[in-house]
């Protein structure tokens, strides 16, 4: 079991030992794209009713949760990741625990709650009656019309976070995001984990 953290490259090999930013890119719409079913039934239940919002958020948090602290623990890495052939260790080569899979999806909780703090704050100013007669698209205008702050705001966050993610990985050796650095983490190509054993 290794007990320092690993080195930039293996020897006598040609291939990175890190994911590069195209595969790990892909690796998160491929994940993302898993999550479109779950976001349609969401928004679906969402316009059934006004406060249907909560139990929707509640019953998507936990899946989200679920795929993305548990299956990396259990698998070493989300289903997108896998398929693009990519694992999530601690940077000393050995396999994650609930801890560091719970600090890597941290700041998409974060994201997640100030989201729902804005959805909850317009629930709490909006009329049901008048939410379940309109269609979905008047529902999401209607709602968006209460909104504490402009929902630009929280958009330029979510892609400030996302940038500063894929600089981070562009620029540093480990091609560590922030997640990673967050929670001590380090993405390598799964061919590379029995040479990662024997180190």
């Amino acid at each position: 079991m290794p007990t320092q953290k690993l080195s930039h490259h293996l020897e006598k090999t040609h291939y990175s030992l890190y994911g590069n930013f195209g595969a790990r890119f892909a690796a998160g719409l491929l994940d993302g794209l898993i999550f479109i079913p779950l976001a349609l039934v969401a928004l679906f239940f969402d316009s059934l009713h006004l406060y249907y919002y909560y139990n929707a958020f509640v019953f998507t948090e936990i899946v989200i949760m679920a795929y993305c602290i548990y299956l990396p623990v259990r698998y070493g890495a989300t289903p997108g990741k896998r398929i693009m052939g990519l694992t999530i260790l601690k940077t000393d080569g050995s396999a994650i625990t609930y801890r560091e899979s719970f600090l890597k999806y941290l700041p998409l909780l974060i994201l997640a709650l100030l989201d729902f703090y804005i959805q909850s704050s317009s629930i709490a100013l909006a009329d049901a009656t008048v939410f379940d007669s309109m269609g979905l698209v008047e529902q999401l205008e209607y709602l968006e019309s209460f909104n504490p702050i402009p929902e630009w705001t929280l958009e330029i966050v979510i892609l400030g976070y996302y940038f500063t993610s894929m600089l981070l990985v562009l620029l540093n050796p480990r091609k560590r995001s922030l997640s990673d650095l967050l929670a001590g983490t380090v993405v390598v190509n799964s061919r590379c984990l029995e040479k990662i054993k024997e180190l």
